[in-house]
Order: C-alpha cells, then structure tokens, then sequence
C-alpha cells in the first residue's frame, strides 16, 4: 500500500460515562412535545453505566433490593418509573465536520435530548444507538444531555390486551407477559415461579447501563470490516474482505478502498494487498490470498492466530478514513451425519473434528447487566483455568460488548452465540416488534461475524422445548415466534453471510427437542437421562441448586451467615428469602444441620458430586456426546440456582469438579457388577502413551492391592485400561476402602479418580494427616505439594479470593501426592494465607503465600 497523506484522523471520541445525575419524574408528568421539566426533580448522583436501584441505594433511598423478600418487592416502584438522567459536557464543534452520540444501550425505552433539541428514542436494551447531531446542536461550553427513562410497563400498554389474548401470560410486565414484549436482559424477569434473583419474584433494572461517548467524525467512515475465509489448506487461504463505507459527509465519487493483510508476528510484513474502487451500492467485497496461512485454533487445538488488517478509504493520494482490527484464518462446520450415515453432531474447525468442553455464561449483573473490568477479567481467568473451549451466550442473558469477544479471540474461547429469545411465546405477528427483532439480530450477527472466536449462530433458548413438553399446545394456537427462528434470523444469516453454522433452537432435534439421537439436547436432572449417550450436551447441570459463598451473601444481601443458626433457623430463612427447605442429598447424604453455613456446604458438596456423576458419565461412559456445555458458568444472582461460580465470581466446587473432567485426558474408575474397570478418554489431536497406577487401601492408609498398565490413547479415543474381574467382592469394610487410579502422561500425573463403596459421608476416614509444602515459582506464582498418611476424601483450599487455583476440592491418598499451581490476579492482595484441610477432619492448615 503506498504512503498516503492522512488528512483526518481514525474516529475520535469524548468518553461521557461516569458520574451523571437522575431523578425520578411521575410517568404521568412526561412532556408532550418536548424535553422533560427538571427545576421541580430531586436529583441524585447516577453511575453511567449503571442501574438507577444501585444509585437509589447509595443514596439512600432504597433498601439493598437483594436483601430478601420483602425489599425486593419493595423496590419495584423504581421500574415502574420514568427517570430522567442529565450529564453536561465541553466540545469543539470545529474539530470535526460530523458529530454524533452513541450510546451501547439504555435499558429500555427512552428519549435523547441535546440542548433542548430531540436527537431520537431507543426501544431495545440489546440495540446500540447512535444519533447523528446537526449542525448547530453542539456548543463549545455546557452541552445538556437529557436522557428521559420511561417505565417499561408504561411503553407496552397498547400490546398487552392482545398479548394476553394470543400468548396466554396471566401475568404482569415483570413477568412473562413483559418478557415477551420488552427486549431487555430475558432472564431477569419472573417466569413462573422463579427468577434468577430466587427471592418470590423478579426486580427489572433501568437506566443508562451502557456505555455512552460523543464521536468526532470525518466526512468518510469505515463502519464495517469483516473478513470471510472461503477456502483454506496447508498452503493457501482465499479470504474475501467485506468493507462497509458511510459517505454521508463526502462525495463517493473517486474513492478508493485499500485493504492491506499485515503478518501475524510482525504487522509491518505485508502478506496480502489489494484495492478496488468504491461502488456506493453495499458493502465492497476484496479477494486476498494469502499464502501458507495460519489459521485461528480454539484452545486446545492450536494457536488461536490472528493477522492484523488494515482498510484505508482514500481519494487519490488523501486517505479520508481508516480502520484496523485483528482478524482470524478459519473454517467452522457442523457435521450431523457419520460416513455410515449415524446422525451425529459435532463441530469441525479447520477441518479438525472438536471435543467441545464449555460453559453457558449468565450476566455478572442481574441489575445492571454488565460487570467492570476486574469482573471480565476474573471471569476469562476461570475459563481459562476450567479448560474450556467454548462459552455459549445463551439466549436468557445480553450482548457483550466487543472487548469481550476480542479477549475470546486472543484466548481461542469459541462462542456459540444464540439469539435473545427464551424459554418463552414472542409476538411474531406483531410487524413493528418482528422489525425491532430484527435489526437487532441484524446488528448482533453483523457484530459477531467479524471475531473468529464466532462458531455456532443459533436462534434461541428453549423454544422448541416449550412447544414440545411444556403443554403450549394445550394453551395456545400456535406456536408464537417460531417464525423468529424458522424465518427472520436465517434470511439475514444467508444475507449476512456469518461463515458458521445455524441452529434454529437449542435444544433441538428429532420429533423431540430433547432427543438423544438427533441435534443437541439439554440433559438434566436424573441419573438415567445421563446414561442416553447424547450426541452434544448444550446444557447440563445435575441434582440440586446451590447458594453463593456466605462471604458473597454478605456482601451483596448484607447477610449474617451465622445469624441463620440454632433452633427455628430455617423458619427464618425461609421468611427473610421465600426459599424452602431442601431435605434430600441422594448424591453424598451430607444432611448437614445446626445452621445456615452447614446447610449451604452441604447443598454445594451435593450439587459437585452431583456433576461430577453425570458429566463423567458423558464424557467416559457414552461413544456418541462430542461435546459438553456446563450450565452454568457462573450464577446471575446471589441465592439458590446452578452455576460453578458464585454471584461475585468466587469458584464453587463444581467449578474445579468439572475443570478436572475438562482436561484433555481423563481417567475414570468405577464398579460393574462385581468387577472393577478403569478408563481413559483423550479428547486431544495426538495420541498419547498413558500410564495408569491403580491402589486399593483402607482409609487410614494400608495398602491392599496394586495395578499398573501402559497403553495408548487414539486421539479422540475411549479405551479401556484395566479390568479386575470380581475384585469388588474383595471388600471388607466398604466404609473404609477405596480404590484411587492416577494416570501419567509423559512422566506427569493428567488426572485422578477415587473409587467409594459407600456413600460419601459414610465413608470413615480417620484424620488424614495432610502436609502442604508451598514453593514460589515466580512473582506471584507458587505451587503446593500436597501429602497425606491416609485417604482424605476432599482436600480443601479456603481463603483463596484474588487467586486462581488450577485445582481444589479433590481426593487424596498416601504415596500420590498431588501438586497444585496458585496465581495471583494482583500483587496488592498479598500477602495471603490460605487454609488447607481435608474433608470431616477438624484440623486445620495455614499457608502463607508472600
């Protein structure tokens, strides 16, 4: 690309989130035809991006909504209010020739206004909105930028009679009748009998909860770059680079578009280079071929590599306008049938069949959405340490924002991204809703497409489930927003042209949505729906719900752990949260009374043993599942709800439970009939050598047996490595024997397992006799090696907030010691001590980490 002169700059920006002001303005107060009145309003200070509820509280005008019960029915007059939000700004109008405001998303309905002058409204809380400032709207002193809330009830009314009539919701707009109509974070309103807030009913955040900035414009912007990959080998990749080109501000004739590859170690080094003339009729189109590519792997899988690339639009030898981004070299494929013509569904990458291991991922914020910096980067952190390939953005949360989907790209995080409908009837015969539908998912697909981490595009959550087992048929005439899915999304996936595959629905498949033998299914609950060896598990999570950490109900519900104990304690905590009582660890038996804290380690110890149980029966015990999506990540509020990280982000003992069957290589040992056998599963690209070690000893340490073997594990392979015919009727004492398999890849121990005879709080284990020995790897960076004299049934590592632990919370026996790697996300939290012990023993071990 020859050198240009640049006469403007890329798009600038002013930042305008921070501290704004608000105040509540009585809907039936709203201006007709002009800006709202604020002398009379009692202004507050207002975060930006925020929620007015976290405002109302700093302020204290409201009581914390997460508190219980009764205050988060208490705080519903805050949604069913208009707010109006009011920032002020210098600006130099000379400095550009086009202006314009742009706002990533306001939650939901609400009118822009500068300096008196009405700018446009917004309807969608998943829409970024920009509008474009005449001339003469900006001064250089004092803008006003007003932003009128409206409550979201209040902007539906004219729909809801025939809502009710079509869609069959009895009830309110926080509830499903309001899911329906309003396109806001879906999982935050009440549907049926619960919400991800868990206390009796459901809280809808409002206000600015995006960021907002003032743009500086040139007369020429590149709006879009987007790089297709058509074909791809060993030694060539066709590429073709979409550009989209505004000129609202400038005469398209003459323009040229530019498009530069730059190499993936150096930027400077061009790989490919072309330039066509600007047709004004869509989007411009430009073939590259770039020689001995290297493609974009997912974690696991190879280097997810990306190549810079450059677009300059110029006229001559004046640039007008640029723009760069990191692109990626990569195919992706669905394959649903087997050469013998077996259905199956697996996802292919370059050519290369996947074992998908992955996570649904919920919102940070169940008010305001979206989480800080410290939030995204713990959360990528924990995916990274959980072995997980892929995260689905499920269609019951939000869009992130494009840092987001940048940070998944640099990692190989892929993302099966689905549209925003769930588990719920959408007015498809409403034309103005369907129109708003559809530039979001047109805005969405548009955004998604150019991040290489994109792998599935699918249209929603749980439709086609609620149609098929939810008795929608009985109630309703038809099914209400299949033609979001069957029509509206596909026409602009085959316009848009995204390069992954679509599915209409998760679950889908079959004559039923939960089918085993057909599409991807949902597989809860039971003991025997894991055993239907399903071809791809998009959500699976077993047995009981769990809480978040006392230390996170503290801090986010301003809970006394302990003051839920003694006798009458569970009255209270059923009054103070409207949650029952559970009764029933089928998993671990670990009936743990006396008080709040007991009660929540023990659902958390039922709800790990639990996953574990059913997911290694997944990934070792069936020959059909190429993938398993864990739901879910993390939990979108405080209370009772499934999730292997706690609403603040710290990691539950699913968390690690299911990390270690998300390794590459897993080994499992277990009873049939009589018999013991062990087996190994490699969801690697190479075959590996493994060596397994197989101990059976008493708890308190005596040795009773010993195995070993070697074989090879095929790549993607199952193998059985061990079978010791009637050795379970060698058991004494089932209380107190066990059997441990630990399996060696290239002299380092990949992965454990223990075998119980007995349910795991009947197992007796005399104190454990733990040591750990820490050694500091680097700044920040240790490891521990930990021992014991006996079978600890769980080793525990506590106090380990601003940590990242590459394992906790599992089996130990004498003579395998196990050694686990400690990061620390920052230096400002050490110096720390961690507590270590072992299940059922009361002593208690303190590391220090400096």
């Amino acid at each position: 690309m020859d050198t240009k002169q640049e006469t403007l700059p890329v798009v600038r920006e002013l930042d305008l989130s921070g501290t704004w002001r608000a105040a509540r303005l009585d809907p039936q107060h709203r201006t007709p035809d002009g800006p709202p009145a604020t002398d009379a309003l009692s202004f507050l200070d207002a975060v930006v991006p925020g929620a007015v509820q976290y405002d109302l509280v700093r302020a204290g005008e409201l009581e914390n909504p997460y508190g219980g019960t009764e205050a988060a029915f208490a705080a519903q007059w805050v949604s069913d209010s208009d707010w109006v939000y009011r920032t002020r700004f210098d600006a130099d109008p000379a400095a550009a020739p086009r202006w314009a405001l742009e706002f990533d998303g306001i939650d939901t309905f609400a009118d822009v206004w500068l300096n008196g002058v009405h700018l446009g409204s917004t309807a969608n809380a998943y829409r970024r909105y920009r509008f474009e400032l005449s001339p003469g709207d900006l001064r250089a002193e004092g803008n006003e930028l007003l932003v009128h809330v409206k409550a979201h009830g209040s902007m539906i009314t004219d729909m809801i009679p025939e809502a009710r009539e079509r869609l069959g919701h009895t009830d309110g707009v926080e509830g499903k009748l309001g899911k329906s109509l309003i396109r806001r974070y879906q999982r935050s309103f009440f549907s049926g009998n619960s919400s991800l807030l868990n206390v009796g009913t459901g809280i809808l955040g409002i206000g600015v909860h995006r960021p907002v900035r003032l743009l500086a414009l040139g007369p020429v912007e590149v709006t879009d770059v987007f790089l297709r990959t058509l074909s791809l080998d060993e030694h060539l990749a066709s590429v073709e680079v979409e550009v989209a080109v505004d000129t609202a501000g400038a005469d398209p004739a003459g323009l040229t578009v530019e498009v530069e590859l730059g190499g993936p170690d150096d930027a400077a080094v061009v790989v490919a280079t072309a330039a066509v003339p600007l047709g004004g009729n869509g989007p411009e189109r430009v073939r590259l071929e770039v020689p001995d590519p290297r493609p974009w792997w997912p974690q696991g899988y190879g280097d997810p590599t990306r190549y810079p690339l450059r677009v300059r639009v110029a006229r001559g030898a004046t640039v007008l306008a640029q723009a760069e981004r990191q692109v990626g070299i990569r195919t992706v494929e669905l394959r649903e049938a087997e050469p013998s013509g077996r259905p199956t569904f697996q996802l292919v990458v370059n050519g290369t069949p996947l074992y998908v291991r992955g996570t649904n991922y919920i919102p940070v914020d169940y008010l305001k959405v979206h989480g800080g910096p410290a939030d995204y980067r713990r959360f990528f952190e924990l995916i990274v340490a959980g072995n997980n390939n892929l995260v689905r953005m499920w269609g019951g949360g939000a869009i992130e924002s494009d840092d987001f989907y940048d940070e998944c790209d640099r990692r190989g995080i892929m993302i099966w991204q689905d549209g925003y409908l769930h588990s719920n009837t959408y007015p498809d015969y409403d034309p103005d809703w369907v129109e708003e539908f559809r530039q979001e998912s047109r805005e969405m697909i548009v955004g998604m497409r150019r991040h290489p981490c994109l792998a599935v595009l699918c249209g929603g959550n749980e439709q086609r489930e609620g149609w098929d087992e939810w008795q929608w048929k009985d109630q309703i005439d038809r099914f209400y927003g299949e033609k979001l899915i069957t029509e509206t999304i596909p026409e602009l996936v085959a316009e848009l042209e995204p390069g992954v595959p679509y599915v209409d629905n998760s679950p889908h498949g079959g004559a039923w949505s939960q089918s085993p033998v057909y599409g991807e299914g949902h597989i809860w609950g039971s003991f025997f729906n894991s055993y239907k060896d399903p071809l791809f598990v998009t959500e699976t999570c077993w047995s009981l719900e769990s809480y978040s950490r006392p230390e996170t109900l503290e801090e986010v519900m301003g809970l006394d752990v302990d003051a839920f104990s003694g006798r009458g304690w569970t009255e209270k905590w059923t009054k103070h949260t409207g949650r029952p009582m559970l009764t029933k660890f089928p998993y671990t038996g670990y009936h743990n009374t006396g008080g709040l804290r007991p009660y929540l380690r023990g659902l958390e110890l039922e709800q790990a043993f639990a996953d574990h149980h059913a997911l290694t029966n997944f990934r070792l015990h069936g020959s059909s599942c190429h993938g398993i999506v864990y739901w879910s990540f993390n939990k979108g509020g405080p209370l009772f709800q499934f999730g292997a990280v706690d609403y603040r982000l710290r990691p539950l003992m699913s968390h690690y439970f299911v990390a270690r069957l998300f390794r590459d290589v897993v080994v499992d040992v277990y009873r049939d009939v009589d018999d013991v056998r062990v087996l190994a599963s490699n969801a690697s690209t190479r075959p590996v050598q493994a060596e397994l070690e197989l101990v059976h000893l008493t708890t308190a340490g005596e040795e009773l047996g010993r195995w070993s073997s070697s074989k090879e594990i095929p790549a993607g392979g199952l193998v059985r490595l061990l079978d010791l015919e009637g050795h379970y009727r060698t058991v004494v004492h089932r209380d107190r024997e066990v059997a441990f398999a630990r399996l060696t890849v290239d002299g380092e121990p990949v992965s454990d397992q223990i075998l119980l005879f007995c349910p795991l709080v009947e197992l007796v284990t005399p104190q454990a006799g733990l040591s750990v020995e820490p050694r500091r790897v680097a700044d920040g960076d240790w490891e521990l090696e930990i021992r014991t004299d006996g079978v600890s049934k769980l080793v525990q590592i506590e106090g380990t907030d601003g940590l990242i632990l590459d394992d906790d919370y599992f089996p130990l026996v004498t003579g395998l010691p196990r050694t686990v790697r400690v990061r620390a996300l920052e230096r400002t939290g050490l110096p720390v001590t961690l507590r270590v012990s072992s299940l059922d023993d009361e002593v208690v071990q303190e590391v220090h980490l400096t």
